[in-house]
């Protein structure tokens, strides 16, 4: 029961934890004033992303909790000293967690060496007799100097704070400076892993007198919603940059005139003669923080040199010789598409003697003309009527973004289209900024590079997901078993005629659609884990260098994993607590069933082996006690992303982790439970997991 005074409660809470709260009203976390977007102070008044938490806090629990800032040795000392609080930002290592009780934030952070003299500084060794920048108050430095100690022979150069680090850096007075990714984005400038140091969360540590507030703390991150994160983060930044820029006097009093280079979905597009997309949306956060000191006009189409400052544009002559470019903030591969059971392709000659579709005016024109032979072009005006005309068979291929057909394909469940091959030519996405504007366009460019831009921004955009609607369930349950028996009986007739292989694949790819509606009104929560568990396992097989036939096969099969739970009764499934052993050993039968209904169709060995053993284990304690590379490799795959999924999916029974505690669960299970290799695959690319999470709910 929730035991909040406030009728604004958004969690249960034990008796334990409401008689702390109603004792410590007044709690006080510490900080000190390190002046990013997490948290700084403007004038006598606090601001910045923890500022944002402590406020919904104290929102949600009806209390009146504070920040205290204090010089950062004093605070160390406090710390050191085991004085009873709770601190934001000191870092979660072994040796503190024996007093200390953790509670990671929002923020993954690793330690980097940034950089920007690209000719002379490309790798750690080229660091000897380079001037390096430190700061000495931050754990970051203390890190690096205790593990590269002898190992560089760089020259230390002490500053006070981040800002005198970068003008130092712009200025040529150092080589480069050490700082982590809570700071400074790792986008801001080149940079130098330090293999050495371990990523590490940004964290509440709380003394281990302070039980209650911990578990509370816990409770409150776990249902904090995605919105509200989002909400939050880009309040901050903005606050940050407005403080940042608005006693700039180069910037102050410019009048700049803006424009889109392009109008093209997702990036800046009209709809009813107004502007959308991720550049829109980006300009009107840069109106907010330059509105003190730039004035800018609102933006049209045209051409590069028409504008000031382009808010979308590609790399061109044009633009490159008149502007500045910043880091791009949406970037891509350019992808092929056709129809599923059309060929895939593993270069952009394959294409040649095919009609192919484009967008008129298409950036990647050139490329495609200049690297194709007898290729017919058919021009269209959206992508939507692309994907109509390869549906149609009016063209065989298309080019553009992968995650625009993802979208469209969810939205109006167009299965039957697909990527057939991802190209090397990289697309990218800028500012661009007149070179007589060069103040405006480092401030740009630290605001585009914002390591929340892109994750925060794009993602509004990309997927705009349509929940599938049931109709009355008895219905389609009897509608169902009937399909399955003329989908049995057609591949039994397809099997002994000797049918053509594509007619046993349209068979296959009918039958796994039944199947996962069998295994949906089993579990009606499972619709969108289902489609997930598909783009995780194709993406994750292509990262693994898996043959191309085994990426789309469980990109396509992975989402029966778990059939067999449709003979698992329905209080087991549904139970809002653990299971008690005779419950589990019921639940561990869902592989064997699945495999019985499967095991005489004709889908793959893969899809088979996912069935009955996703539930391995790489140290053998899994459902059927295979261990290693015992296990099938499919199996592996769609462990972990199983695994994943299930930790920040949100059920009757369960709240949904953040995906950084996700992560740190996988990390711990390397070796454990799934395949080290795989792991360390998952763990580097863990953020587009991430993006596929948020996008497909």
């Amino acid at each position: 029961m929730c035991l909040c005074s406030s009728f604004s409660c958004a969690f249960e809470l034990t008796d334990e934890e409401q008689e702390w709260i109603n004792h410590n009203q007044n709690f006080m976390f510490y900080n000190d004033d390190y002046d990013s977007r997490l948290f700084f102070i403007e004038g006598e008044e606090k601001k910045g992303l923890y500022n944002y938490l402590i406020k919904d806090i104290n929102k949600k629990l009806n209390t009146e909790f504070t920040i205290e800032v204090k010089d950062v040795d004093v605070l160390h000392e406090q710390f050191n000293n085991l004085e009873t609080g709770a601190y934001f930002d000191f870092a979660n290592t072994k040796e503190r967690r024996a007093n200390y009780f953790f509670v990671p934030t929002l923020y993954r952070v690793s330690t980097k060496v940034y950089f920007k003299d690209t000719l002379n500084i490309e790798d750690l060794v080229s660091l000897n007799n380079k001037k390096l920048g430190l700061i000495e108050a931050w754990y970051s430095t203390t890190n690096f100097v205790n593990k590269y100690s002898g190992k560089i022979a760089y020259i230390p150069v002490k500053f006070n704070s981040l800002n005198e680090l970068v003008t130092a850096l712009n200025a040529g007075e150092i080589d480069a400076f050490v700082a982590d990714t809570q700071v400074i984005t790792d986008k801001a400038y080149p940079t130098l892993d330090l293999p050495r140091l371990e990523n590490l969360y940004t964290s509440f540590a709380i003394s281990k007198d302070q039980v209650e507030l911990h578990s509370i703390l816990i409770k409150y991150f776990t249902e904090l919603k995605s919105a509200e994160v989002k909400e939050m983060v880009k309040k901050s930044r903005e606050d940050y940059f407005i403080y940042l820029f608005k006693k700039s006097k180069e910037l102050n009093g410019l009048k700049v005139s803006a424009g889109y280079g392009f109008n093209d979905f997702p990036t800046s597009y009209l709809v009813n003669n107004e502007y959308h997309g991720i550049a829109p949306t980006l300009f009107d956060s840069i109106k907010l923080i330059f509105k003190d000191v730039v004035t800018f006009t609102e933006p049209t189409t045209g051409e590069c040199i028409e504008f000031d400052i382009l808010l979308s544009t590609f790399k061109s002559q044009c633009v490159t010789e008149k502007y500045f470019l910043t880091k791009p903030y949406y970037s891509f591969e350019l992808s092929v598409f056709n129809k599923l059971e059309g060929n895939f392709i593993s270069r952009i000659a394959d294409v040649n003697y095919s009609t192919v579709g484009m967008l008129k005016n298409a950036y990647y024109y050139d490329y495609v003309k200049n690297n194709t032979l007898n290729v017919k072009m058919v021009f269209f005006d959206t992508f939507e009527e692309i994907i109509k005309a390869i549906n149609d068979g009016r063209v065989d291929y298309a080019f553009g973004d992968q995650r625009l057909l993802l979208n469209h394909t969810i939205n109006h469940d167009m299965y039957d289209l697909k990527t057939a091959g991802i190209l090397t030519e990289k697309v990218s996405v800028y500012i661009a900024v007149k070179k007589e504007y060069k103040a405006l366009f480092d401030a740009i460019n630290l605001i585009s590079i914002s390591s929340d831009n892109e994750r925060l921004i794009k993602n509004i955009y990309i997927n705009e997901n349509k929940k599938y609607k049931r109709n009355d369930l008895w219905l389609l349950i009897g509608i169902l078993s009937t399909c399955l028996l003329i989908i049995a009986l057609l591949l039994i007739r397809d099997y002994v005629a000797k049918k053509t292989k594509d007619r046993l694949l349209t068979m296959n790819e009918s039958l796994i659609g039944s199947l996962e509606m069998a295994s949906l009104y089993s579990d009606e929560e499972t619709s969108e884990h289902n489609k997930r568990i598909n783009i995780y396992s194709g993406y994750l097989s292509n990262l693994l260098g898996m043959p191309k036939a085994f990426v789309q096969d469980i990109q396509m099969i992975a989402s029966l994993h778990d059939i067999g739970k449709i003979g698992i009764p329905h209080y087991i499934l549904k139970k809002p607590g653990k299971l008690d052993p005779d419950e589990f050993d019921v639940m561990k039968q869902h592989v064997n069933i699945g495999y019985e209904i499967i095991k005489n169709t004709e889908l793959s060995v893969i899809t088979k082996n996912i069935v009955l053993y996703h539930h391995e284990k790489w140290n053998g304690k899994g459902y059927l006690n295979l261990i290693g590379e015992e296990i099938p490799i499919e199996a592996r795959i769609v462990s972990i992303v199983d695994v994943y999924d299930a930790l920040r999916q949100k059920r009757i029974y369960k709240e949904g982790f953040t995906h950084e505690v996700s992560i740190k669960i996988i990390e711990e299970e390397r070796g454990v439970s799934f395949d080290p290799v795989i792991t360390d695959l998952f763990l580097h690319y863990h953020e587009e997991f991430r993006a596929i999470f948020e996008n497909n709910q």
